[in-house]
């Protein structure tokens, strides 16, 4: 097999990990300033015998290890052997920037058109621009300040952990919960489901929320994972503007939230948070 990828020193590996960000720690008695080194999230596309096989979001740094071990795992290829050449370049010296191509020995193993998609399909650019040409379309929000709690966020997350009860019996499950604000001490009214897969889970609150009759405009969503850039940008397509999760958020998804104009907080512990966009929504 010949491997053709970038060289990155070990200094600069280190770096592109994660990105500073300054944000807040918010607690019931106050408002604290503070920086938070975020991981960074980037897309990498892969494309097998020339043909765009899936775009994943991934931290950088392992892509020719991420593509071999998605080739393997996915059943595109049953060993090293079928694999022929691996071309990988972050900066787009021997390809587009942010993919990796490979060539196997012979036909993919599991045809294409049966199991595999691109994340986004609609869209032929790989890299960063298919990522911002993704979110494109999504329009900045002008919410009124002060419209939340940090109470609001400490209320719906116990609400959620309250009925999570596929986590407590397997501890494999994410959880997601929506609800009109204020929220109530007893958490009446939030909307909470479960799933094995985390966008699922997000997907099922919405889709039970809005038939229930929410106001998008004036809700609250707490995820028990991370707030990854697709996460995000699921919560505004949706018009839900204020965005809470106990996990960490990625370097792309503060950026998107700081360009749509959300209140997005991460780890949310007892009674503290850190917020790193929309400050100004807490009363």
């Amino acid at each position: 097999m010949s491997v053709v990828a970038a060289s990155l020193d070990p200094a600069r590996a280190q770096s592109s990990l994660a990105r500073q960000f300054d944000c807040f720690v918010v607690r019931r008695d106050g408002v604290e300033p503070c920086t938070r080194d975020v991981i960074d999230e980037d897309p990498i596309r892969l494309v097998v015998n020339g043909e765009p096989v899936a775009t994943l979001m991934r931290t950088p740094g392992s892509e020719v290890e991420l593509a071999l071990g998605f080739l393997l795992s996915e059943g595109l290829a049953q060993s090293m052997s079928d694999v022929a050449t691996v071309t990988f370049c972050r900066e787009g010296e021997f390809g587009p920037a942010g993919e990796v191509r490979i060539q196997l020995t012979g036909d993919m193993r599991q045809p294409i058109q049966h199991r595999y998609r691109e994340v986004f399909s609609s869209c032929s650019l790989c890299g960063l621009e298919l990522i911002e040409a993704y979110a494109d379309d999504l329009q900045a929000f002008h919410r009124e300040p002060g419209r939340l709690r940090a109470d609001d966020v400490f209320l719906l997350r116990d609400a959620m952990d309250g009925v999570q009860a596929a986590f407590r019996q397997t501890g494999g499950s994410h959880g997601a919960a929506v609800c009109e604000l204020p929220v109530d001490a007893e958490g009446r009214g939030a909307v909470v489901r479960e799933d094995v897969g985390r966008h699922n889970a997000l997907d099922k609150a919405v889709g039970a929320a809005a038939g229930q009759g929410q106001n998008f405009e004036r809700s609250l969503v707490v995820l028990s994972g991370r707030l990854s850039f697709e996460m995000v940008a699921k919560a505004a397509r949706a018009g839900l503007s204020d965005v809470a999760a106990v996990g960490a958020p990625s370097a792309l998804g503060i950026d998107l939230a700081r360009r749509l104009g959300m209140f997005l907080a991460g780890f949310v512990r007892g009674h503290a948070m850190t917020v790193y966009s929309g400050i100004e929504a807490l009363a």
